[in-house]
């Protein structure tokens, strides 16, 4: 599962821009540090979007979502709220305990506080959704079998999880040169290169490093299949995809 690098020391950053924008800070913009230096602008509004705001992943998955509903790594609890007004059963998951003030704040009525393998094995919803590249929950690639596993154990038999990610492999290719479709990436291999650490930076706070996992389609088709999982691409734009997972069988 995802290491334990990601706690208090990580996410102080982004639970600093939550509270703002939260408090009238409309203008908020985490920095994000990624591997090679690089540094990204990340909106904090995203965090707060709306019907009227959703990416296209978002409007995909949310069209596809059914029965009882697990949204996890919910943040502020944009596709919570959205999901509720539409008549869902849908309960809100986040580790960082100031989304989970907010979304108590804001509305949402069930709100749970905790990391993924913390809840129960009692396979009791029919959609899971991990959205805003959702892959990265895993951290790494050795560490995904174990994150389905997981998920596995959560979701009721013919359940689905909707997860997004985005291709960071050259030009869309696998890393031994294959289609994205093509031959397996073995998960014990070093330097698959959707595998970054990330930092968090705002207000001139800046959090400790943390692991994130971006997959291509290919090595997700490939990696679930060895766990038994059907993998069906629901949306994809210039590197972006959303997939649907459901149990083989």
């Amino acid at each position: 599962m995802r290491p334990p690098s990601f706690g208090p020391e990580a996410w102080g950053p982004l639970a600093a821009g939550w509270r703002a924008f939260h408090e009238g800070d409309r203008s908020a913009v985490l920095s994000v540090h990624a591997d090679e230096g690089e540094v990204e602008p990340l909106p904090v509004s995203v965090f707060f979007r709306s019907e009227g705001t959703l990416r296209p992943a978002d409007e995909v998955a949310l069209s596809s979502v059914r029965g009882r509903v697990l949204d996890v790594g919910a943040g502020v609890g944009a596709l919570t709220l959205i999901l509720q007004e539409r008549g869902f059963a849908v309960t809100a998951l986040e580790v960082v305990p100031e989304g989970v003030a907010l979304m108590r704040a804001r509305g949402v009525d069930r709100v749970l506080e905790g990391r993924l393998e913390s809840l129960p094995q009692e396979g009791v919803f029919d959609t899971i959704l991990l959205l805003m590249n959702g892959s990265t929950l895993a951290g790494t690639l050795g560490a995904f079998p174990d994150f389905l596993a997981t998920l596995q154990g959560l979701l009721a038999p013919s359940g689905q999880v909707l997860m997004d990610s985005t291709d960071l492999t050259p030009s869309g290719t696998s890393r031994n040169g294959g289609e994205r479709d093509g031959g397996p990436l073995d998960s014990s291999e070093d330097g698959y290169p959707g595998e970054l650490q990330y930092q968090l930076e705002f207000g001139g706070i800046t959090g400790a490093p943390f692991p994130q996992l971006f997959l291509d389609p290919g090595t997700l088709k490939r990696v679930g299949a060895r766990s038994g999982w059907k993998v069906e691409l629901l949306w994809e734009d210039e590197g972006e995809f959303l997939a649907k997972l459901s149990r083989e069988g």
